[in-house]
């Protein structure tokens, strides 16, 4: 009983440190050239110079075309600037309400998706960067893309969110036309943005 123990406990030993050596490093096989600091940081939003940046993030098989995987990763970025946009929206109605109408809390989440009838208007992308690379023996892709946006088209992709949610929730409304919330009122100084990182 013992030795039948034993051998259990050894085999399971030995699988356990052969599926740890299968993982394996990653193996850089091709690159679009020297990694921009951007792609070293580990910030996915931040404001610098009157605009607004996100970087995305996107990893394929590595028979998949790299343009897709620019075009995934692309999408990334823009989804992280309206979550941004969303957050911040979401705070400024929560310090003035208990709550949203059910109706304003869909249309804030539809913001992110495909399902928003609204445009991201002036974001573009300015910068990408890709690693190709083999790991446990399965070739990826990895593309990251940097996106910006200029703080005037950054405000009107949040003031047609705003419109969008003034719509579904008359409370929201009102409290906007009495003055009660600014969604777009300059930040304190001892006030930080709210950029996703």
């Amino acid at each position: 009983m013992k030795k039948k123990l034993l051998v259990l406990i050894l085999s399971v030993g030995v699988l356990a440190i052969a599926s740890c050596s299968t993982t394996g490093a990653r193996k850089i096989t091709d690159s679009s050239g020297d990694k921009p600091s951007w792609v070293k940081s580990s910030k996915i939003g931040w404001e610098e110079n009157n605009k607004v940046f996100t970087r995305g993030t996107s990893t394929v098989k590595g028979d998949q075309r790299v343009d897709a995987c620019y075009d995934l990763a692309r999408l990334e970025a823009r989804e992280a600037l309206v979550s941004e946009i969303q957050v911040y929206i979401k705070g400024i109605i929560d310090n003035h309400f208990q709550s949203m109408s059910e109706n304003a809390e869909i249309l804030l989440s539809k913001s992110r998706t495909s399902e928003f009838a609204g445009q991201v208007s002036g974001l573009r992308m300015s910068e990408r960067y890709f690693e190709r690379y083999i790991v446990s023996d399965n070739e990826r892709v990895e593309c990251q893309v940097l996106s910006e946006i200029s703080m005037k088209d950054y405000d009107r992709t949040k003031r047609l969110i705003v419109d969008k949610i003034q719509e579904a929730d008359p409370k929201i409304k009102e409290a906007i036309k009495q003055k009660h919330i600014d969604f777009f009122a300059a930040p304190k100084k001892d006030e930080t943005t709210a950029v996703a990182q």
